[in-house]
């Protein structure tokens, strides 16, 4: 017996050392292979995994370092912290930097900043993660305006950009430039991202939402901030209240536009950044008919000849809301599609049951026949072919509209209805059978119906 023994032990030694040298050369086959294809390979990495390779063995301890191009980005859930001096050991140049930065460490930012730099970054892209009850804000340090290869720069969130040094030429090779909720917090802030913009002579991308030119509490009006881009294709301005920036020409070769800018209705400068997008080919305008009580469109008086795709948002309840879509078809000859967003009238607490399950609604505004037919003429929907209408209730002014277009469109392929009811009721079952009742002008047409949240039609 104790001769088995001995002799199971001495097969057993093998295995387990030819385990131990198929590791090892497993190891070695992957260092083995050329230095690009390995660089190609560890690029995909996270970088928070990316680093951890310097574990695997001694081989290991610096490779990640020698890879010029790096993407660094950090895995989905991950809460590591980027240390930048980590990022100091990096090859250069970094490609790209993308970071969600949390509190309490807003201030760490700067240091990556003056890390990339060096690197030579081309794409930054930073979100700080600001509580919306929190005052505080991400402080970007100087370092930024030393990024001077940078073609792609995004910054969202609460965070304030630095004042400019002395003889600041812009970032010259920037081609998309977003910013979200993104203060220049100091006098001639308008003036520096007006300098921004105009600098990056390549711009096609371009993307203010809520972005402060001047100091939150000065109670001063804002300055002007002229946007010049002459190779700009996609454009999203979005005001909350006038920050200053107007369009100060025309963008010939614009394909995409998001427009939220009711805080200009009451000036001349409303209706002249439409002017200045008549060549756009796809635009979402976003209105709220709370506080605005006239067609904020009524004032085109040209053609959006290349406008194939629009977007509205609309309350089929107040009639000036309705009319705006007639004066956007009326000067979109052309437009092909059409989406529109139905606004919802907030309501009081005890109601909000009664109102998701669509049962009751605010009264609308009456139908004047006679200003409609004024408003419409036979071709108005001549080259519709796609709508969709997300929100619609079972109300008189929404079977009215429905019943509009849908006679109307000739050319009609689809016609997409999403009820703002979120469970069926009898309201919803109503509202199924006006639409499946309304005549239709397109024997093509197909039409679908589904509740808002549910993504397969019924």
């Amino acid at each position: 017996m104790a001769s088995a023994s001995s002799s199971s032990r001495i097969r057993r030694r093998p295995a387990k050392a030819q385990a131990l040298e198929a590791q090892g050369a497993g190891q070695d086959l992957l260092m083995s292979l050329p230095p690009e294809m390995l660089d190609n390979i560890l690029r995909r990495l996270p970088f928070d995994k990316l680093v951890r390779t310097c574990c695997l063995n001694p081989a290991w301890h610096q490779r990640w370092e020698s890879i010029p191009n790096l993407d660094v980005w950090f895995s989905v859930g991950s809460n590591a912290v980027p240390d930048a001096r980590v990022l100091w050991r990096c090859a250069a140049p970094v490609r790209s930097f993308t970071a969600r930065v949390r509190m309490p460490h807003f201030y760490l930012a700067a240091r990556w900043l003056q890390a990339l730099a060096h690197k030579r970054v081309e794409k930054l892209i930073l979100k700080f993660d600001n509580p919306w009850f929190s005052r505080s804000a991400g402080i970007l340090g100087p370092a930024l305006f030393a990024c001077r290869e940078l073609t792609h720069l995004e910054l969202f969130g609460y965070c304030h950009l630095p004042r400019a040094p002395h003889g600041f030429g812009g970032f010259p090779n920037l081609v998309t430039l977003l910013l979200s909720h993104v203060a220049f917090p100091f006098s001639g802030g308008a003036a520096q991202l007006e300098h921004l913009i105009s600098s990056a002579v390549d711009l096609t991308e371009l993307s203010l939402n809520d972005v402060k030119t001047s100091h939150f509490d000065d109670g001063a009006p804002a300055q002007r901030c002229a946007i010049r881009a002459p190779k700009l294709r996609v454009l999203k301005l979005i005001m909350f209240f006038d920050n200053g920036c107007r369009l100060s020409e025309e963008f010939p070769l614009l394909e995409e536009a998001i427009i939220s800018i009711d805080d200009l209705f009451w000036t001349p400068d409303y209706i002249n950044t439409f002017r200045r997008i008549r060549n756009v080919k796809r635009l979402l305008i976003e209105t709220d008919s709370i506080q605005i009580n006239e067609n904020p469109l009524q004032g085109i008086s040209w053609k959006f000849q290349n406008l194939k795709v629009g977007h509205l948002s609309a309350n089929f309840g107040k009639l000036p809301s309705i009319m705006s879509i007639f004066s956007l078809m009326r000067s979109a000859p052309h437009i092909e599609e059409l989406h529109i967003e139905v606004e919802i009238t907030k309501r009081n607490d005890e109601n909000d049951q009664d109102f998701a399950n669509g049962e009751i609604d605010d009264p609308d505004d009456a139908i004047d026949e006679d200003i409609i037919k004024a408003e419409i003429s036979d071709d108005l929907f001549a080259n519709l072919k796609h709508v969709s209408l997300d929100g619609i209730k079972c109300l008189p002014n929404d079977i009215w509209f429905m019943n509009l277009v849908l006679s109307k469109t000739r050319l009609l392929e689809s016609f997409i209805v999403t009820f703002g009811y979120r469970q069926i009721s009898k309201s919803y079952l109503d509202a199924c059978t006006e639409l499946a009742m309304c005549p239709k002008a397109s024997p093509q047409a197909k039409l679908m119906v589904r509740l808002r949240d549910e993504p397969d039609s019924i």
